[in-house]
């Protein structure tokens, strides 16, 4: 048997043949020299390429929810722009269709290899899967990866994953999934969490040494990959599968109660959505509310930013789908690995440049103006509440929160009908989590919520979507329940409540830590309502903060904390996911 540690992409226990998957590269087929004297026809016959991607992208809708459709839209949005850059090339350079797309590609991908960021080098990967699939279709091959081979049933390896053609495999019934690289906000991660496919990536596999139909033990739990693993471990694991499934059916029970502690404590479980569709869904997931409505999909995918009628559409809508619970609705958190087609940021470091707040004031005629005007116009519908993204100082929450007051008076003198809306800030930065009492002085600021990712890789400088680091970003790392602790107590003594929408909030290792630090409210991912309720619901704040606080607060490393967690959930009775 032979034993790889990976990072978690998504929990579960999966047993099954391997199969390789491989993604088949036209554009390394490209010439480099493709000259044409037929510029008319080679447009044409990227626009024929276009189109058939297109067919095969509403081919691939007719199969998905409707919550998985932004991603296929945001595809669609990529590929046109893509051809119509490479139309131009072939007027302007005279080379063929397939050379066009492949400098447009390039010139791209070298601009994302400049940002330096992992996260960027993802978005990339989608491109570089687009660009090959245009090119297929330009010399007419079949588009998509893998070669049309039957998954169903099988544990899927490879070196990485098209989220778009995942949401194929997903379709056909595939086991679990491993890559050589990824990060754990892919694309792919993430609709591998949203369907429960158990994801590991594993960088040290070789896939050479890897044989087909080999059996795989993934065992996203314990961060392991088992290959050719014995009968009495194939046993054990295939127990731990059937475990697995029971629980998800408590937690299925448990989402449709409230969660509160077994000494009386009640913790709001809301949910972290990323447009419309997911918002409808989540719905019925049994969640208190919207912890995070992430409205940038309204701003990547188009040419000019959304008007202000637009936006406010999109905000009556989710409000009406909670009907009088919190809604949180983010504003825009632009720049970094999100963006703008027409907002041009030239930066060495984007993920230390103009980003999130820092861009809504730089920018606030063309993006935050209609923002608030749509958001306050709205708020007078339901239970909207304003989240700040990226603060790292107190004089950005007071100019801000001027900007607000400033809007409301002027809609008002409109005779615009519109209402007031408490107003929190995300804490990413160690800046923000050091300075929360100074934060608290500032009237407007009722409530605060952890954004555990950045808060993460900001504290511990780690890229979070670069393979060769990953091994240290760890939200259960000490440094980090140490700013927490900080903030959490600083806020809570002012009276300003405390939520966490990160991904550590649906971590079931991290919510008796969290819980001692006495969050207010955990916003998950709607699929884990269930599983954050079902251990809520088993634990006692009160023993949490004598037994489990002061030995994370004074523990050394993540796996410290990890070890005496686990064995406390144990202890409760707890079983653990």
């Amino acid at each position: 048997m032979r034993v790889y540690r990976g990072l978690i992409a998504s929990e579960g226990v999966a047993v099954g043949p391997l199969t390789k998957y491989g993604f088949i590269d036209a554009l390394s087929s490209v010439p480099s020299n493709c000259p044409t004297s037929n510029s008319y026809f080679e447009v044409s016959r990227l626009e024929k390429a276009l189109s058939k991607f297109k067919e095969y992208l509403v081919s691939l809708k007719k199969t998905l929810p409707e919550s998985e459709h932004e991603l296929i839209n945001a595809h669609e949005v990529m590929a046109e722009a893509l051809v119509n850059e490479a139309a131009s090339h072939v007027v302007e350079e005279g080379v063929c269709g397939e050379l066009a797309v492949k400098r447009v590609f390039e010139k791209y991908s070298d601009l994302f290899k400049e940002s330096g960021s992992g996260l960027i080098a993802l978005r990339a990967g989608d491109l570089r899967n687009i660009a090959s699939a245009i090119v297929e279709n330009l010399t007419e091959l079949k588009p998509g990866i893998g070669g049309g081979i039957e998954v169903g049933g099988k544990v899927v390896v490879a070196k990485e994953l098209n989220p778009v053609d995942l949401l194929k495999l997903v379709k056909q019934g595939l086991r679990g999934i491993v890559t050589l690289t990824g990060g754990v906000t892919s694309h792919a991660a993430i609709i591998a969490r949203a369907h429960g496919i158990p994801y590991i990536i594993v960088p040290e596999l070789d896939l050479s040494e890897v044989s087909e139909g080999e059996l795989a033990v993934i065992d996203s739990i314990e961060e392991k990959l088992l290959l050719n693993p014995s009968e009495e471990i194939v046993s054990i694991y295939v127990e731990r599968a059937s475990k697995y499934e029971s629980l998800k059916k408590w937690c299925r029970e448990a989402s449709l109660k409230e969660a509160v502690t077994t000494d009386g404590v009640r913790v709001g479980v809301l949910c972290n959505v990323g447009d419309l569709e997911e918002a409808r869904a989540a719905s019925t997931s049994g969640c208190d509310g919207i912890g995070l409505f992430r409205v940038e999909y309204l701003y990547i995918s188009s040419s000019s930013p959304p008007s202000e009628e637009s936006l406010y559409t999109a905000f009556n809508k989710v409000l009406g789908f909670f009907n009088g619970k919190p809604v949180v609705i983010r504003a825009p958190d632009l720049g970094a690995d999100k963006p703008l087609p027409y907002i041009k940021l030239e930066e060495s470091n984007p993920f230390l440049g103009l980003r999130g707040v820092r861009l809504l004031l730089e920018y606030r005629d063309e993006i935050l103006n209609p923002f608030l005007r749509a958001l306050l116009r709205a708020s007078t519908s339901g239970n909207a509440r304003l989240l700040i993204p990226m603060i790292s100082r107190v004089s950005e929450l007071i100019e801000f929160t001027e900007i607000v007051e400033r809007t409301l008076e002027k809609l008002r003198a409109e005779g615009i009908a519109s209402g007031s809306i408490e107003i929190g800030i995300m804490v990413e930065t160690p800046a923000a989590a050091i300075l929360i009492d100074k934060y608290a002085k500032v009237p407007q600021l009722k409530f605060i919520s952890f954004g555990t990712n950045d808060l993460t890789q900001y504290t511990l400088a780690v890229d979070r979507g670069n393979v060769k680091v990953s091994y240290i970003y760890d939200e259960l790392d000490p440094s980090i329940i140490r700013l927490m602790a900080l903030a959490a107590s600083e806020a809570r003594k002012r009276g300003v409540e405390v939520e966490v929408c990160g991904e550590m909030a649906g971590r079931q290792l991290a919510i008796p830590l969290l819980l001692s630090l006495g969050i207010d409210a955990l916003s998950v991912s709607p699929p884990l309502v269930g599983l954050v309720k079902y251990t809520v619901s088993k634990l006692s704040r009160r023993d949490l903060e004598r037994e489990l606080l002061t030995k994370a607060l004074n523990s050394t490393s993540a796996s410290e904390v990890k070890e005496f967690t686990k064995e406390y959930l144990k202890r409760a009775g707890i079983e653990i996911f």
